[in-house]
């Protein structure tokens, strides 16, 4: 019962687990990705980016218990950031962000529900009719949609529209006030990103530009150019509370929570499984 329910666990009992330092040194690896990764992810769903970090550690925990998969990194998506901004900007918009972040939660409060209700009823094989080949084809969508969606942040060019022709046709129409200094930046960032991954892989190339380009901006002060940043993070634990639950759309939540929960399923047991077959491991 323990093997099948917490296999993480059973894992660690046996001593199977690699040296402290390994492990160690593993974790600072992955935290070094996951911190901009979070920040990131959190804005691109809408949310305030200190929202993404105190998501992102929960899961560690669980699925260190939970899982089976030995390599696979547990944090926040584009997919699901992606379909929670597509979901709650039509229902909230951006004017409440308290009622936005209270959306967000029960979002994701019904994709959990969703998952455990289907791991104990056991639709884990529908993992089976998922092909690779579905899976790269979601995520070069998602990627342009990314993309796409950014184009604004990175440019400054007023960026408007559902769909990714749309947002593509506007970014073409005002690409006249693109905002220099800004596109600069981000350039820069992405720039710096390639050349550590590729001059030294083993460096966490995303935590070092991030780092790079706040002291960048910090030093030389350069928001007085026009360049906009995230501003002051909340220090400190967040307070936990009840929302307030009147006048929730949870039939809209609920619908958008059962796609969310497929793409995310989807998208982990494949990459877990490329991870475990290296190795010859069963996930």
């Amino acid at each position: 019962m323990l093997t099948r329910w917490a296999p993480g666990l059973a894992g660690l009992r046996e001593g199977r687990g690699a040296p402290l330092r390994v492990d160690l040194l593993a974790g600072l690896s992955v935290s070094a990705y996951l911190i901009p990764q979070a920040l990131a992810y959190a804005a691109l769903a809408g949310l305030s980016p200190i929202v993404g970090l105190w998501a992102a550690l929960p899961p560690l925990l669980i699925y260190a218990i939970l899982g089976s998969s030995r390599q696979l990194s547990v944090g926040p998506e584009s997919t699901t950031s992606l379909m929670t901004a597509a979901v709650l900007v039509p229902l909230v918009g951006g004017n409440d962000p308290v009622r936005y972040a209270t959306y967000a939660a029960i979002l994701a409060i019904l994709v959990g529900v969703l998952c455990l209700a289907a791991g104990i009823i056991g639709l884990g094989y529908l993992a089976n009719l998922l092909s690779k080949p579905v899976l790269v084809g979601y995520l070069f969508g998602i990627a342009i949609a990314m993309v796409t969606g950014q184009l604004e942040r990175i440019s400054g060019v007023p960026v408007s529209g559902e769909s990714v022709v749309e947002q593509v046709r506007a970014f073409a129409s005002g690409i006249g006030q693109v905002h220099w200094p800004t596109l600069m930046m981000a350039a820069a960032v992405l720039l710096c990103v390639v050349a550590v991954e590729r001059a030294t892989p083993r460096l966490p190339g995303p935590l070092i530009a991030v780092l790079g380009a706040a002291a960048v901006v910090a030093v030389w002060s350069l928001t007085r150019y026009g360049i906009d940043v995230v501003g002051a993070i909340p220090a400190g634990a967040p307070s936990p509370a009840v929302p307030a639950l009147a006048d929730v759309p949870v039939r809209e939540l609920l619908m958008a929570a059962v796609g969310i929960a497929v793409v995310a399923f989807s998208d982990n047991i494949l990459t877990a499984r490329a991870f475990a077959a290296r190795v010859g491991e069963t996930v």
